[in-house]
């Protein structure tokens, strides 16, 4: 099956357009307001529906706010896909990674899950080789010190390049000039 829903192997649709679809129509999507809510503060800005029965919104009346209708809605196929264009699965124990395809989906670690648990699931989220999206920041891998000098060593190996040598070269030739002219 295509990211586009279609089963035909020919179909010109791929996840990433339809992502792309995805986003084009979010920016365009207007910021839906409660009707009345720049007049009465304490209504909020949440969504709500107009029912009145000479309600302008409702109506659809020149230069009144946009209500929510179907004409706004998204491609079908991304639908329930995190921006990665993945299904996100909630995961309670460790045993519920076991049946999670890395390809198309992704786990999200239930808020109701301890820190033992939680670092159990990680732990074989990671062997498996599949993305969790709510990594907090002190679960998140560190470079190892191997990786960090691996690094460091890059930097200064740039640092000494041809140019680097080629400037320490005209600045000695410079100060035999100098030398020779006194």
């Amino acid at each position: 099956m295509t990211g586009c829903g279609c089963s035909q192997e020919c179909c010109s649709h791929s996840l990433e357009s339809v992502l792309k679809k995805r986003e084009q129509i979010a920016r365009r999507r207007p910021k839906f307001r409660r009707s009345e809510s720049n007049r009465f503060p304490r209504l909020g800005e949440k969504w709500r529906s107009s029912k009145g029965i000479r309600s302008k919104m409702r109506l659809k009346k020149k230069g009144k706010w946009p209500i929510v209708e179907t004409g706004y809605r998204g491609p079908k196929a991304s639908r329930g896909l995190n921006p990665k264009g993945k299904i996100e699965i909630l995961v309670h124990t460790p045993e519920d990674v076991e049946f999670i395809d890395p390809e198309i989906m992704a786990i999200r670690i239930s808020g109701r899950v301890g820190r033992r648990k939680r670092d159990e699931i990680i732990a074989r989220a990671e062997s498996l080789g599949l993305e969790i999206v709510n990594l907090r920041l002190n679960e998140r891998k560190k470079p190892s010190e191997e990786e960090v000098t691996k690094e460091g060593q890059g930097e200064r190996v740039e640092g000494s390049t041809e140019e680097g040598e080629k400037a320490s070269d005209t600045d000695t030739d410079s100060d035999e000039k100098e030398v020779d002219k006194e």
